[in-house]
């Protein structure tokens, strides 16, 4: 890669946020990210200004209430402060605050509440250019930058800091993040995407604030669309195979519950870069229409894995005895039951999985989850009880009429979005058997007897303060069934400060909020790295 000299180079890509004393009139024009920080809860906020004449008109969003478009009672801008104002349910909100470039802070007010406020200029820019600027980027002999989509944003991984983070667009080609994963405020990174003469992304220039631009590689890698089929469903798949020579070992993605999308984030990468192909089911249809798997047992889904597993042991790029599967959080369990149905499958990477049935391992996350929000005994034994009610009601189809009044009487208890009951409200009742049986699959499912004659190699991830499956119960039967099914290749790590998102903290997760967290535990992704190394021909 040609190099220019630092300072031109960082002037080509970052000068343009800069705002001259000419375009002073609209400085405020366009769309602006940001949050409300009120210490143990961060509020994100979007504005949309524009200037109409002397006036700026402009709305606001609050993202996690699913409130778009909402009018601004005023905006004034007397460079470089900015006041907003905007009517809410209970007073007036009023932001006041100073503009620095291409970002703006102060002070929220609105009656007794008041937090600091910060945004930062936003382009809106085509959703496939994430898919463009995703795979992994070399900035250095061992540091690797890790892109993937998510959601309407970039997520990154950086191997050598374990930092990671949402990118949020300044231009097509310019982004930028925060100091934690989902804070975009203040600025603390900015990277620019290059292209080469053929128009195809080539490398990024990586800036971190007080530090010098860093030229980053983007390595190659081939990437597909392929289908497969099983009973009348037909998934699509995105398959990223190395652009080394094959035969390449592969690893198939379950994903994490009842839902597909392409948003398979940054975590592909880094297995496409030990060598392996990655196939990361997108897309599921049954009669031509979108479906997901709620409907769906655990085996029929382990039995359509396996439907994708043997469409790879045909391709010609692909090892067919190196076909290893992946399951995170709920698909941990049908995993190790997919392992059990074909001799095809040729090992195991499950990420906090539980070895306890799955109506047990729900009744300790509500648990946890009411502990953790300070609930008193009384309100935690009204919420499991409710959960054990709909347990043994979908468990035996019976007791509908019963089920409902409970859960009517419930809806308007603080505790009742933890019984996971919601859905409720939506049900025809009784069901009818299609649905009985969707809801009733999943809740007989044990995986005792199925991890006691599991044999192929595993590598099993859990976190110490994962609240979401208690660890200190299920590690020790996980490792017991192992050795009676006498597997003679499993590796169990329980890795320190780490919830169930593997993200670094001192308190169980959920204790503190997603968005601040930082970076990943020491250990995750090297401890995936050299089991790999071991135990599959990709990478040595």
């Amino acid at each position: 890669m040609r190099k220019l000299p630092t300072i031109a180079m960082v002037i080509m890509l970052f000068g343009y946020l800069y705002v001259l004393p000419c375009e002073a009139q609209h400085a405020l024009d366009g769309d602006w990210i940001g949050g409300l920080d009120f210490g143990k809860e961060w509020q994100p906020v979007n504005f949309s200004f524009k200037s109409e004449g002397e006036t700026i008109k402009g709305t606001l969003d609050f993202p996690k209430q699913n409130r778009v478009g909402l009018p601004l009672n005023s905006v004034v801008f007397e460079s470089p402060h900015v006041r907003i104002e905007w009517q809410g349910k209970t007073a007036v909100a009023v932001f006041d605050g100073v503009l620095d470039g291409d970002s703006i802070s102060g002070e929220f007010v609105q009656g007794e509440r008041k937090a600091k406020f910060g945004l930062v200029r936003v382009a809106k820019v085509n959703p496939r250019l994430n898919e463009e600027y995703s795979g992994s980027y070399q900035l250095g002999p061992d540091r690797f930058i890790e892109m993937g989509p998510i959601g309407d944003h970039i997520r990154f991984i950086d191997s050598k800091t374990r930092l990671t983070r949402y990118l949020y667009a300044s231009s097509e080609t310019s982004f930028f993040s925060g100091p934690s994963i989902g804070i975009p405020f203040p600025v603390e990174l900015r990277v620019a995407f290059l292209k080469n003469e053929q128009g195809k992304v080539s490398g990024l220039i990586w800036k971190e604030n007080g530090s010098r631009p860093i030229s980053g590689k983007k390595l190659p890698y081939k990437q597909e669309e392929v289908n497969y089929k099983y009973g009348d469903a037909t998934v699509t798949a995105k398959l990223l195979v190395p652009a080394t020579h094959g035969p390449h070992p592969a690893l198939i993605d379950l994903g994490q519950g009842y839902f597909l999308g392409p948003d398979n984030g940054p975590d592909q990468y880094f297995y496409v870069r030990q060598g392996l192909a990655m196939m990361s089911p997108i897309r599921r249809t049954v009669g031509g229409l979108e479906a997901n798997y709620l409907r769906s047992s655990f085996e029929e889904r382990a039995r359509e894995v396996l439907a994708g597993v043997e469409m790879l042991k045909k391709r010609r790029d692909i090892n067919p005895r190196e076909i290893g599967l992946y399951g995170d959080s709920q698909t941990a369990w049908i995993a190790p039951l997919a392992a059990t149905l074909s001799p095809d499958v040729g090992f195991l990477i499950l990420r906090v999985p539980s070895a306890l049935p799955v109506t047990e391992n729900i009744l300790y996350e509500i648990e946890s989850n009411l502990r953790r929000d300070d609930f008193s005994e009384v309100d935690i034994t009204k919420a499991l009880a409710l959960r054990q009610l709909i347990h043994r009601t979908i468990l035996t189809n019976t007791g509908w009429e019963n089920l409902k009044p409970e859960v009517d009487k419930s809806k308007n208890e603080r505790w009742f979005p933890y019984a996971r009951a919601g859905w409720f409200f939506s049900l025809k009742i009784p069901p009818d058997e299609a649905t009985a049986k969707g809801l009733r699959d999943p809740l007989t499912y044990d995986p005792l007897p199925i991890l006691e004659i599991l044999t192929v190699p595993v590598l099993a991830l859990n976190g110490e303060l994962d609240e979401a499956i208690p660890t200190k119960k299920s590690v020790p039967i996980l490792e017991g069934a192992l050795r009676k099914a006498g597997n003679k290749d499993f590796t169990v790590i329980v890795l320190p400060r780490a919830g169930h998102n593997f993200l670094e903290t001192d308190k169980p997760y959920g204790a503190e909020e997603f968005v601040r967290k930082t970076r990943y535990v020491p250990g995750y992704w090297d401890t995936i790295a050299s089991w790999l190394r071991k135990h599959v021909k990709g990478k040595k």
